[in-house]
């Protein structure tokens, strides 16, 4: 039985929009390195973090990559982590606000998924494949406490049955206690 993809992130183009902010801050730089301008040394000791904080930014979200399907959610997580959890590993999923991200729970812990477009989606179609795994957990769970209240029932009407047999009991109990039993 193969695997149906239920949805696949759409990001943002985060690393564009990262290096096109450094080139604009390195234009301003050269520009005032031509002029002579003597803003230049406070100027570099201020955008030479800020150049390095959006390059480390871009590095750490730019490369991630969800996909969601009938058996597990699997990608590449901050950092280029590779993730493959299968369904039965979830335990809750979550949409975070920073970055516009989507969240895995597993009793491991956390994996974010960060600048996805469609997170709402995402979140839906995780989100209905946790329920749908819940609710046949809950009918296969249902289905055996009948099996095994019915069981139970046959027992203790055989049960009731030797003792008739026996002479322990009249046929007027064994009567009421098998209507009772049977909810007649």
């Amino acid at each position: 039985m193969s695997e149906k993809k239920a949805i696949e992130g759409k990001f943002y183009e985060i690393s564009i929009f990262c290096y096109m902010i450094v080139l604009l801050i390195l234009f301003f730089l050269i520009d005032l390195f031509i002029k002579g301008s003597s803003a230049l040394v406070p100027l570099l000791t201020l955008c030479i973090p800020v150049i390095l904080v959006i390059l480390f930014l871009s590095w750490w979200i730019g490369k991630c990559k969800i996909v969601v399907t009938d058996k597990r959610v699997y990608g590449r997580a901050a950092f280029g982590k590779q993730v493959d959890l299968p369904l039965d590993l979830i335990s809750a999923v979550g949409t975070i606000s920073l970055f516009s991200g989507v969240g895995v729970y597993t009793s491991s812990g956390r994996i974010t998924f960060y600048c996805v477009k469609n997170a709402s989606d995402v979140f839906n179609a995780i989100s209905g494949l946790l329920q749908t795994r819940q609710d046949k957990l809950a009918n296969v769970m249902q289905e055996t406490l009948k099996k095994e209240g019915s069981q139970s029932t046959a027992d203790e009407l055989k049960k009731f049955k030797e003792l008739l047999d026996s002479g322990i009991i009249t046929q007027e109990e064994f009567d009421a206690k098998k209507k009772q039993l049977l909810g007649l």
